[in-house]
């Protein structure tokens, strides 16, 4: 019992942040956009919100977010850098 406690305890001290990264309750494209814009002028708004979504779509298939980043960096020729903002930014403004 004392096992299943401690552990329930770690468990929940490890996960504890995550918790406060927990994507919003609806999509905020402004927030996703006002994150990325600014950095990543090169890329037009459209480009940058279906590319965020076809990351949801991934995320929602099961595809994990160190995969979701290399295709961002395949199909969209930017950094590693960018790719992962994108997808980070996808992930909790566009509730994926």
């Amino acid at each position: 019992m004392r096992k299943t406690v401690g552990g329930t305890i770690v468990a929940a001290a490890v996960l504890s942040p995550f918790a406060m990264t927990a994507a919003p309750a609806h999509a905020d494209e402004a927030t996703y956009l006002q994150q990325l814009m600014p950095r990543y002028t090169q890329l037009s708004p459209e480009k940058l919100l279906a590319e965020g979504y076809r990351v949801c779509r991934a995320e929602h298939n099961g595809t994990i977010s160190p995969t979701a980043v290399d295709m961002v960096y395949r199909e969209m020729g930017v950094s590693l850098t960018a790719a992962y903002d994108i997808v980070r930014a996808a992930v909790v403004q566009l509730d994926c």
